[in-house]
């Protein structure tokens, strides 16, 4: 048994945090087996983390793996960034050499920046994906990974045979889906650009007979939506979606910044999940995502780093930028606290395994170095939001496996909050 004396930091719904000073919280066989406050007469054998603040492991409903070494490389808009950065960077993870080293870098990083969980595009080349699962099972990560598909409008190396795309989309499935509790498949279409109807259509029909998650681009880019509502010829993009039958619980739709209100209607009426990528979006200066519209139509929303348009892993910064990128209604850092923890899990279903501090879920969670004193909870919750990137990054544990360590303090010690 692992027992931490600190603070704890606790999500409780969408817009109350439980913060808890000196209390002890306890693991055992890679779950949570207790929290209460520290009792000096039961607790003189606990890990003394005083210095640190205790959270949830933090998770990211939208990432790209491949991509992980272009971050920052600059064009002004998706489809030219696409062309000149992500189309040459990804033709490279056909090498099986090169895709090992970028997956065992790419989740150094996640864990290094406190991401316990995530979902991930990977190249669209088998062995992207397969070295991605390897990779992802020996360092132990948890995620939903699933390799991109393009069998249209891309580049020669990266374009996919119809038939083999689908075939090689099967076998993955079937080979990674249920291999571990920590991993899951996950249907790739890249976005509606990229894939042919056809191939779509055997996406809504595979997923729907096999229970299997989605995640695909939506409405990122106005460029985007134009191209892809005259190739479809349909009225909007979401109805190319709807017409294969993408939309379902289980399908998770990045950016989502150009929809109209029929279309978060469409959304909301097959329980679809949409990732708010705030520092993507403004990278690519792609628009601003309609947050409390889409919550007024009871659409699920979590957060996600969108690495490499995303600058950065690290998903306290996306709160940050989540709230900065809100112009009219801001977002509070309890609700931000909520998104990249007990949100998120929700988000994918599992809520009542990781997401917060509870007895019996899955011991995900991460100890933050505190760099000052804070007077008060309100003061934490605010701080993480938007100083929390800045912090040191003590250990992140997964499913009670410690997958990061720091050797060393950058930062004074203190002893919780005074």
């Amino acid at each position: 048994m692992r027992k931490i004396r600190t603070t704890l930091v606790n999500p409780l719904n969408r817009d109350r945090l439980e913060i808890l000073g000196d209390h002890v919280i306890s693991c055992q066989a890679g779950v949570i087996s207790e929290k209460r406050p520290y009792d000096p007469a039961l607790d003189s054998d606990c890990e003394d983390r005083r210095d640190c603040v205790l959270l949830p492991g933090l998770i990211d409903v939208h990432t790209h793996l491949s991509q992980y070494r272009i971050r920052g490389l600059f064009e002004p808009a998706l489809f030219p960034w696409l062309d000149k950065h992500v189309y040459p960077a990804e033709a490279r993870s056909s090498d099986p050499a090169y895709a090992r080293g970028i997956a065992e870098e790419f989740f150094a990083a996640l864990f290094a920046a406190g991401t316990t969980t995530s979902v991930i595009f990977t190249a669209p080349f088998e062995v992207s994906c397969q070295k991605a699962f390897e990779t992802a099972s020996q360092m132990g990560a948890r995620a939903y990974i699933g390799m991109s598909l393009m069998d249209q409008n891309c580049p020669g190396q990266l374009r996919q045979d119809t038939d083999n795309a689908i075939a090689l989309s099967k076998d993955l499935f079937q080979r990674f889906d249920t291999a571990s509790p920590l991993l899951r498949y996950i249907l790739t279409p890249r976005f509606a650009v990229s894939c042919s109807s056809r191939l779509l259509s055997w996406v809504g029909s595979f997923a729907a007979d096999n229970a299997a998650w989605i995640q695909t681009h939506l409405s990122e880019n106005e460029e985007e939506v134009s191209f892809v509502r005259g190739a479809f010829k349909t009225g909007t993009y979401t109805q190319v979606y709807q017409e294969r039958g993408l939309l379902t619980p289980r399908s998770i739709f990045a950016h989502a910044i150009h929809l109209g209100e029929a279309e978060m209607g469409i959304l909301a009426s097959h329980r679809c999940k949409l990732a708010y990528c705030p520092d993507s979006n403004f990278f690519l200066k792609s628009g601003e995502f309609p947050y409390r519209d889409i919550s007024l139509h009871g659409i699920d929303i979590g957060i996600g780093s969108d690495v490499a348009a995303g600058t950065t892993p690290n998903m306290l910064y996306h709160a940050k930028m989540a709230n900065f990128r809100q112009s009219a209604h801001p977002l509070l850092p309890a609700r931000l606290i909520w998104h990249l923890t007990l949100g998120n899990a929700a988000l994918l279903g599992l809520e009542d395994r990781i997401g917060s501090l509870e007895r019996g879920k899955e011991a995900d969670f991460i100890l933050l170095n505190l760099p000052k004193p804070l007077d008060g909870e309100n003061d934490l919750a605010s701080e993480l939001c938007f100083c929390g990137h800045e912090y040191q990054l003590r250990e992140t544990v997964i499913a009670g496996r410690t997958v990061f360590l720091s050797s060393g303090l950058s930062s004074p010690r203190h002893h919780g909050l005074t």
